[in-house]
């Protein structure tokens, strides 16, 4: 007999397992030879390579009987999804049992799907039959059986926990690498498997067959990349509002402090990735137009899904024939009295020098809301509307609205607009003078915010108009305006005038920030570039895409982040809110359980399986384990183990220390105490009966064991155990005898390897 390797043993073994671990194989029905048939069409040839090169690589079981497909043509490929199925009957209708989906388009398996409808099976917390290096070997295995001509360094990294108690099926993600470069576009999928079969479960994936990948031997180190970033993308300082948030222990209240500090940013977005071969910005968005970029793996959204909404009608409640206020509508209506009144409203707005107010305005509504006023405190505001409209198409309609402060009267903002009717004989179709509107501008805006409005420039231009003939007449100028405070922009305060061409001002609103500025003394766009790289490293991978005729385009490319802040005053990257962006910490070590007196324990093999899923008793390095359990380590167990969830039989302790000003919780007094026979009748009673409350009743129960006193603490619940079968009948009890926790963690053990799903009591008799 000739000898084989032991990695050829390997390879043929791995084989076998990503074979059986697929649906057994029909026995192959073939037509009947006929040359005077008609010849296949170009379509049913295709469709015919794709079931035959499906059928080679997965069996189909012969109880999937049924068969159709579906078909997407995108350029000059075809991509298919084929489903074989079976279907059962209960009586009233026909539903689909078991089916696998398979998507394939030019000898490639995109996606794989096996689904059984009739699986009702719970998923019962264990340990899975299949070892961690194991199911990596399927999961492998079943991704070249699929595609055998896969090409390329493929990764495959595990998602689901190893440690993972419940669950049937354990996923994969897949990536790929290139001159151990991560490639990031295109080329990656997922795979899932059952943790106890290795049977495939779903795949499915995105990969460049044909990908040629640029050599990494002579790229920019990422010093020169950085450079050449920075020599080409300035930094742009100003102003930016910032919020503070902190907890005031003295209070108890969440506390929060706008503050103004200057930042640097880059000048623009975009162009952040780089060749790292040529230093030049990458081509490949430019060479995606060139190619008419499509992404063809993708099979898109196939089944459309329209979402049905009902409308739920409130009905209002009756109302009191006689009207009565409470305390907080009393204090409503004492706040409403101090406002501005609709009457004083309209006084203020006809004596205000910009706001021209129509005599056929009507008053429509009054709004109240909270504002915040240039100090960054929350006061009130009133809206009042005023609106004109008819039907005559010889007249206009006119909306005003006009905001004030709610106590002072002060105006914050107002708008303005006509409407002109089809006949209107008031259009008005004056070209607005650029210069002049401007000029009214200024004039209106000092009118309204006094000094202030100094610290504005005029940023954005823009109008509106009409078109006769072509020709298009501009009659309204729109400006923005935005505040510079130590000729540094702070784009937070921004100011919107609007005048049209007979001179009327429309719109008038403004943010202005009466908080400090600090000075800017900046470090310079040298120093905080510096500084960032110190942290901010480019990423170096590989990215492309395929053409319309799925062919691959690849990039080696230096990407760097593309939003980021920088404290101007100090030359540190911050966060959004201001914060440092950068904090060294050491993370926390994860730790790792080892016992150290367990070696030849008789149950030393059951402990450290458990161990390797995460379920322990304590996290000491010794665990005692001929020691008596305590009641808080067995209820901490039963909560890893078996997911039974006990804290409610042995609540915390809570006392409100008036001192401290908050509640001090303490453990229940048993958690510390061994776990003895009558105190785990105790909770198999709470926990599987709704006997509890009558356990405790005194005088009224019989003993059921000769070693059980009727004057016993628990013998309500000793009772009602053995009355429910929660308790073997041996005819002594011994209430007092204690659990070790070897045996506690042995019948742990036991639990999570059995199939069945027992319950606690099944599992530990007493």
């Amino acid at each position: 007999m000739k000898k084989q390797s032991k990695k050829a043993f390997a390879a043929i073994i791995s084989a076998v397992m990503a074979l059986s671990a697929l649906p057994a194989a029909p026995t192959a029905v073939y037509a009947d030879s006929d040359s005077t048939a008609k010849a296949d069409s170009a379509e049913t040839q295709a469709l015919k390579k794709a079931i035959s090169d499906v059928k080679k690589r997965i069996n189909i079981p012969k109880t999937m009987d049924k068969f159709d497909y579906d078909t997407k043509t995108s350029y000059e490929n075809t991509f298919f999804r084929l489903r074989w199925y079976s279907e059962e009957d209960n009586g009233s209708y026909t539903y689909t049992a078991q089916e696998i989906i398979v998507e394939y388009y030019n000898g490639f398996i995109s996606s794989y799907r096996y689904n059984d409808h009739t699986d009702n099976s719970s998923s019962k917390r264990g340990f899975a039959k299949l070892s961690s290096e194991e199911q990596f070997k399927f999961a492998e295995n079943h991704i070249y059986v699929l595609n055998p001509d896969l090409k390329g360094d493929l990764v495959l990294s595990r998602n689901t926990s190893d440690i993972s108690l419940s669950g049937k099926t354990v996923s994969y993600s897949i990536s790929r690498t290139a001159n151990n470069i991560p490639v990031a576009e295109g080329n990656h999928g997922s795979i899932t498997i059952d943790r106890n079969t290795g049977k495939l479960i779903s795949f499915s994936l995105k990969w460049w067959n044909d990908a040629k990948f640029p050599s990494s031997k002579k790229i920019l180190s990422v010093e020169e990349v950085s450079e050449i970033y920075a020599s080409r993308k300035g930094l742009y300082a100003y102003y930016d509002l910032f919020t503070k948030y902190w907890y005031d222990e003295e209070t108890d209240q969440y506390m929060s402090e706008d503050y103004i500090l200057p930042v640097y940013a880059p000048e623009y977005s975009g162009e952040n990735e780089i060749d790292a071969i040529t230093g030049k910005y990458t081509s490949l968005y430019d060479d995606k137009k060139k190619y008419s970029y499509t992404d063809a793996y993708t099979w898109g959204n196939y089944y459309d899904y329209d979402a049905e909404y009902e409308e739920e009608i409130l009905e209002e409640g009756a109302v009191d024939d006689e009207a009565y206020f409470n305390e907080a509508e009393l204090a409503a209506l004492e706040k409403e009295n101090n406002y501005i009144s609709a009457e004083k409203a309209l006084k203020i707005i006809k004596d205000n020098k910009y706001i021209v107010y129509n005599d056929e305005l009507i008053f429509k509504s009054k709004n109240l809301r909270t504002y915040t006023d240039t100090k960054g405190e929350q006061k009130e505001a009133l809206t009042f509307s005023y609106r004109f409209t008819s039907s005559d198409k010889t007249k206009d309609s006119i909306y005003l609205d006009v905001t004030m402060d709610a106590l002072t009267g002060e105006i914050i903002s107002f708008s303005k607009t006509y409407d002109y009717g089809d006949k209107s004989k008031n259009r008005n179709t004056t070209k607005v003078q650029t210069s002049k509107a401007k000029k009214t501008a200024g004039e209106a805006a000092k009118y309204f915010i006094g000094k202030k409005a100094d610290e504005y420039k005029v940023t954005v231009t823009s109008d509106s108009g009409f078109y006769t003939d072509k020709k298009y007449t501009a009659t309204t100028q729109y400006f923005t305006y935005t505040r510079y405070v130590n000729d540094l922009e702070a784009p937070f305060d921004k100011m919107h005038i609007t005048v049209d061409s007979k001179g009327e001002v429309l719109e008038f609103s403004y943010d202005y920030h009466d908080m400090e500025f600090p000075e800017p003394k900046l470090v310079g766009e040298k120093k905080a570039y510096e500084m960032l790289f110190e942290n901010m490293k480019p990423e170096l991978y590989y990215t492309g895409f395929t053409d319309l005729q799925l062919k691959s385009h690849t990039y080696l490319t230096y990407e760097f982040d593309s939003n980021y802040y920088i404290n101007a005053l100090t030359g540190e990257r911050i966060t959004y809110s201001g914060e440092p962006y950068y904090i060294n910490y050491e993370p926390e070590a994860e730790k790792t359980i080892a016992y150290s007196d367990i070696k030849g324990h008789k149950y030393e093999k059951e402990i450290q399986t458990l161990l390797d899923y995460g379920v322990y008793m304590t996290d000491s390095d010794k665990l005692n384990p001929d020691e008596a359990v305590t009641v808080g380590e067995f209820v901490e167990l039963c909560d890893r183990a078996y997911g039974i969830y006990l804290s409610s039989i042995y609540p915390e302790k809570s006392v409100y220390d008036e001192k401290e000003k908050k509640y001090i919780y303490t453990p229940h007094p048993l958690m510390e105490t061994e776990l003895t026979n009558a105190e785990l009748a105790k909770i198999f009673v709470h926990y599987y009966t709704s006997y509890e409350d009558a356990a405790v009743l005194k005088d009224i129960y019989k003993s059921p064991y000769s070693d059980v006193k009727e004057s016993h603490e628990y013998v309500g619940y000793i009772a009602i155990a053995k009355a429910k079968g929660l308790i073997a009948d041996d005819g002594k009890f011994s209430p007092e005898k204690t659990i070790t926790k070897a045996d506690c963690l042995k019948i742990a053990y036991d639990y999570l390897s059995q199939d069945n799903d027992k319950k606690l009591y099944e599992i530990y008799k007493i």
